[in-house]
């Protein structure tokens, strides 16, 4: 069950992958290549990236949704 996460801009609708979160700094790094973003073997896994996220204020203006790969 490897996951990824997708990201939607809410506005523009520009799509990417999430390749990494760096929590300090306050934002996520994205990629437009699948096969670069960042895979998650379990589902608690995905939950804790996504509470990061919105803590840090990405889900304000992003949709972030898991892709099976």
């Amino acid at each position: 069950m490897a996951k990824i996460l997708k990201w939607t801009n809410k506005y523009s609708n520009e799509q990417g992958y999430l390749q990494s979160v760096k929590k300090a700094d306050g934002h996520f790094v994205s990629t437009a290549v699948r096969e670069e973003a960042k895979t998650f073997g379990r589902q608690c896994d995905v939950t804790r990236t996504l509470k990061v996220l919105e803590e840090i204020g990405e889900c304000e203006n992003n949709v972030f949704e898991a892709e099976e790969i």
